[in-house]
């Protein structure tokens, strides 16, 4: 029986390694929002898939579904890396502050589900530090944003508040609260 290939556009938010050379992903995607993947053979030098699935990089993957145990089971089977992570390791800053966002997706989003909010707010995110001239200072004020504006449209946050001094406690609040 044929497998569909699906083509879809993400950014890789987490890896973990498993068995010899195999590795497990967290990708949040355009078509279906955050989805996790296997990639098998990965870590071999010669796979053709290694130099495009490095961590925080955006590109057009190409997925398998497949069933498993536990449901349904992703595995990438070819990426085309878009903007390279590269930029942001440049900057450990913005390195830093794309690795909290990215780590906070990852606990906050359970199951997979469309989210053209949240994948346009992590692409121009993603954009914004990796080739932006965002100022170190800005940094903090980026984060904070797109945290309270993913929170609320999460239905985590019913509200963002204006005031900034009270932005932060209702982002705290709101994690809480969620018990994520």
């Amino acid at each position: 029986m044929p497998h569909i290939i699906y083509q879809t556009e993400g950014i890789i938010l987490g890896k973990s390694d498993f068995g010899e050379a195999n590795r497990f992903y967290y990708i949040f995607t355009e078509k279906f929002g955050m989805i996790n993947a296997i990639a098998q053979g990965v870590r071999y030098a010669k796979s053709k898939l290694r130099c495009n699935l490095d961590l925080f990089s955006c590109a057009n993957f190409s997925l398998i579904a497949g069933k498993s145990d536990g449901g349904l089971v992703w595995r990438v089977i070819d990426a085309q890396e878009n903007k390279s992570s590269a930029m942001l390791a440049v900057d450990s800053d913005k390195l830093k502050t794309f690795a909290r966002i990215a780590k906070f997706l990852v606990r906050m989003i359970k199951g997979e589900e469309k989210n053209n909010f949240i994948w346009e707010e992590i692409k121009n995110l993603f954009l914004n530090l990796s080739g932006g001239d965002s100022r170190n200072k800005n940094l903090h004020d980026l984060e904070t944003a797109a945290m309270a504006r993913i929170l609320n449209n999460l239905g985590y946050m019913p509200d963002i508040p204006s005031s900034k001094s009270l932005l932060i406690p209702s982002i705290n609040r709101a994690i809480k609260e969620s018990m994520l």
